[in-house]
């Protein structure tokens, strides 16, 4: 029976392709099959490029950080997993040259270092550098170019480094991984790894750190942590490349969110063409059904040949669409291959997979409700045409469709208290937009009469507000699609807005660290007299926290929080009397000018140390204890390439307590000999480089944006679908109205005008309702998931009616045409 009953519905199938009933259907299958896998496939490629651009800025996928060599067992368990390893060794030192001495940030590094990234040097400094695929040999050591001035040594010197004498072999010029702490540099000075016995300088106690680089397949880095976290003591930290760097975090978990929420967008809008495809292709099987009953099929019989019949289309659709998906995405990865980076990994199968399900998903989240019709036809239908069965209640369609939307959205955002509140609040937009098309139909209803239209614009009206029911739907339908489109458009804009706010063309691209308290005013007046542009100057005091309300601090926080990197630690606390630059208050008040009470928390510490406003916070600088009350939370944007701190206090609680000052400046590319000028005069200070780091970063953003225009085309081609699908399921009644009025003595032109003016109504209505739909998706987006400042989209109010009104008029009238080219005669005949 089961096999008889399968070989029915593959006949129903072939019959109902071959007279082109399933075409719009299997083309919206194929939409959402094809747009879900190349947006996976492309957003996972771009992803774990972008993750290994992260990477480079740590060295590695993994970092081990620890004041000792790692024990043996957890190297033995990184071999098992197969995973790239190498060590560095980093430590402050004095290195001598002739009379001239320097304090610098040595590094001792493998030939295999570094796992991700690269090394820029040159053979002489303040000279062209390259990219070296080298470290330095044994006996060899490289600088950094100011060194070279400092210690008056050229390329071929020696120099000497605890009991070794080196050989100066290059500049070094770039190590991608030396982003993050900017307030422990000093100039760097690398050599060999195996060159370290030889200077004696490691003893017992000697303030040292290891830090042990691993790279290797994601799934296999996971194991290994998992694997070794009993194994660590309190001393020792794993750092993931997604955790390293706040500023390169926050863009690409934006951007994972917004493919995440524009892929759901496409396939939304594919959905709502399968749902009105599924409709039209149940109201064309009602005939059919009605003939199959009284032959004896019983309802489960006939929804079960139905059933059958769909699901072998989704399966079948299924290997072309992610075939077709795979063809895009290697499509646009190759347009846009001087813009992406140069590799570009290969994606798993998952993507596939789920484009692959997603087509099943789809057509059983939109399509299954409206197939539930064909169960309610009576036999009678045979006889008496006009016994339409009842449709499927509009909570059962909205409730399947929300189902399907949730599953998906799971999957491309992978956070499920995300899922749920863009649910929710895509629930309460749905049900706004439906109550406000029930009360608009049934306001221009009551005024239809009174509006002053040609007749043939006021019968267009008229048809709109008769057929309710199937106004809504397609009303709901274009809103939707509009709606969608202007989400992504909105949160384009905010988010490349927000990209180039944060980069500006004069972000800072140095930092000047421990300038001496004696050397403050001098500074400032260089930079002044040389017009360089510079953020303020800040004290840098370290301190570390040992209370919270009075409890020890590893005490006071959760089990899960005690490894936070800042209770391990000494912070840099600094002073104000002003609210720094890129800081935001979210709770409390800035204390006022000469306050010796006051303390200034960044938000994400405060929720991890489950810090609050009024709690006494204990520090510990140099002996010195002292107690603050907490007065404000701030949040701080990392990304902005300036001094930003954890712990702000009033200037009269640190002022007297041991501190070196630094700041940020842009230096125009022209203008960088200045700093040789700079260096000498204030040997002691630091200077930090961040022009590489930052040219890393707007290329990653570059590329950011490349993605984001992408899914703006994505989406423009779903919408087509979805105007096309609501069109054809139209076509039928269209042309029989089109029979009866041409019958009756209305001519094409009345005809055309009807059906244009119809259309043109529907898209300024649509456009109405997806305005404000857009308006309260767009605040909820921005404020809760993107952390992004809200503001209303005016135009939306304008463009959205105006750009609906003529998009559908021009589609309506393309896609009714043949209601006036059709012979009245011959449509009356099948009627």
């Amino acid at each position: 029976m089961k096999a008889r009953g399968a070989s029915l519905s593959w006949r129903f199938l072939l019959r109902d392709w071959r007279s082109g009933e399933l075409w719009l259907l299997v083309a919206s299958l194929l939409m959402a099959v094809a747009v879900s896998t190349a947006i996976a496939l492309f957003s996972e490629r771009l992803q774990l490029a972008l993750g290994r651009q992260v990477a480079e800025v740590l060295g590695a996928d993994m970092m081990i950080r620890s004041p000792r060599p790692i024990q043996k067992t957890i190297l033995r368990e990184a071999e098992k997993q197969n995973l790239k390893i190498s060590t560095v060794l980093e430590f402050p030192s004095v290195v001598m040259a002739g009379d001239e001495m320097q304090l610098v940030s040595a590094k001792a590094v493998e030939s295999s270092y570094p796992l991700r990234g690269y090394i820029r040097a040159a053979d002489q400094p303040f000279t062209e550098d390259r990219v070296v695929d080298n470290t330095p040999a044994v006996g060899e050591v490289w600088l950094e170019p100011r060194l070279f001035p400092l210690l008056k040594v050229a390329i071929g010197d020696s120099i000497l480094l605890g009991e070794e004498e080196f050989i100066v072999a290059k500049a070094i010029t770039l190590e991608t991984d030396r982003g993050g702490d900017f307030y422990s540099f000093s100039p760097r000075l690398m050599f060999n790894l195996e060159d370290v016995d030889k200077t004696g300088i490691i003893q017992p106690g000697s303030r040292v750190k290891w830090k042990t680089l691993l790279a290797g397949e994601r799934k296999a880095l996971l194991s290994f942590q998992s694997s070794i976290e009993g194994m660590l003591d309190a001393s020792e930290r794993i750092l993931l490349a997604d955790d390293s760097r706040r500023d390169l975090r926050n863009s690409v978990v934006r951007l994972k969110q917004f493919l995440g929420l524009a892929s759901m967008a496409a396939i939304l809008l594919a959905g709502v063409a399968v749902a009105m495809a599924s409709r039209r292709f149940t109201e064309r099987r009602f005939d059919s059904t009605a003939v199959m009953r009284c032959l004896g099929a019983s309802r489960r019989q006939v929804f079960n040949l139905i059933l059958a019949e769909l699901a072998l289309v989704a399966l079948l659709v299924a290997l072309p669409g992610v075939f077709i998906g795979w063809w895009l995405q290697a499509g646009v990865v190759s347009l846009l291959q001087g813009v992406l980076p140069a590799w570009l990994p290969q994606p798993g199968v998952m993507p596939m997979l789920v484009g692959g399900a997603t087509g099943v998903i789809t057509l059983a989240g939109f399509g299954l409700a409206p197939l539930l019709q064909l169960q309610e036809v009576s036999p009678l239908r045979v006889l008496r045409r006009e016994l339409t069965p009842a449709p499927a209640s509009s909570w059962l369609v909205y409730s399947f469709s929300l189902l399907a939307m949730v599953l998906l959205l799971w999957y491309h955002t992978g956070e499920f208290l995300m899922t749920l509140g863009i649910a929710l609040v895509s629930g309460a937009v749905l049900l706004v937009i439906s109550v406000g098309l029930q009360a608009l139909l049934a306001r221009i209803g009551n005024k239809a009469g009174l509006l002053s239209l040609p007749v043939y614009w006021r019968m267009g009206l008229k048809r709109i507000v008769q057929q309710r029911s199937k106004t809504s739907a397609q009303l709901l339908a274009f809103s939707l699609t509009f709606m969608a489109m202007a989400i992504v458009l909105v949160l384009r804009t905010d988010l490349l807005d927000r990209w180039q706010n944060e980069l500006p063309e004069e972000t800072p691209n140095y930092f000047a660290i421990n300038i001496q308290p004696s050397e403050v005013e001098e500074y400032r007046d260089f930079l002044e007299v040389n017009d360089i542009d510079s953020s303020a100057l800040y004290p840098i005091i370290r301190g570390r926290l040992t209370k919270i309300n009075d409890v020890a601090v590893r005490e006071a926080v959760s089990k899960e929080d005690r490894g936070h990197n800042s209770l391990n630690r000494e912070l840099n606390l600094t002073w104000s009397t002003q609210l720094p630059k890129n800081n935001t208050l979210l709770e409390g008040h800035w204390w006022k000018t000469g306050s010796k009470r006051g303390l200034s928390v960044e938000k994400e510490i405060a929720g991890n140390l489950g810090i609050e406003i009024g709690d006494n916070l204990t520090f510990i600088v140099s002996g010195y204890e002292f107690t603050q009350k907490v007065s404000s939370i701030r949040k701080v944007q990392w990304e902005s390439f300036s001094p930003n701190f954890y712990m702000i206090f009033p200037q009269s609680v640190l002022q007297d307590l041991p501190a070196t000052w630094l700041n940020s400046f842009y230096l125009k590319p022209e203008n960088k000999r200045q700093l040789n000028s700079l260096i000498v005069q204030f040997p002691t200070m630091t200077l930090l480089d961040l022009d590489a780091v930052i040219s890393q970063v707007r290329k990653m953003l570059a590329q950011s944006t490349i993605a984001v225009e992408a899914m703006l085309f994505a989406l423009l081609v779903a919408g087509l679908l979805v105007m096309a699908s609501v069109i054809e399921s139209s076509i039928d009644e269209r042309l029989q109205e089109g029979a009866l009025i041409r019958s009756l003595g209305g001519t094409r032109k009345q005809l055309l005008t009807m059906q244009a003016g119809e259309f043109v109504l529907f898209g300024a209505l649509a456009g109405l309702l997806a305005a404000a739909g857009t308006e309260l998706c767009s605040y909820w987006l921005n404020t809760q998931v993107f952390e992004l400042t809200w503001e209303p989209v005016l135009w939306l109010w304008i463009s959205l009616p105006l750009g609906g009104a003529i998009v559908l008029g021009v589609s309506g009238w393309l896609g009714v045409r043949r209601v006036i080219r059709q012979s009245p005669s011959n449509v009356l005949k099948e009627v």
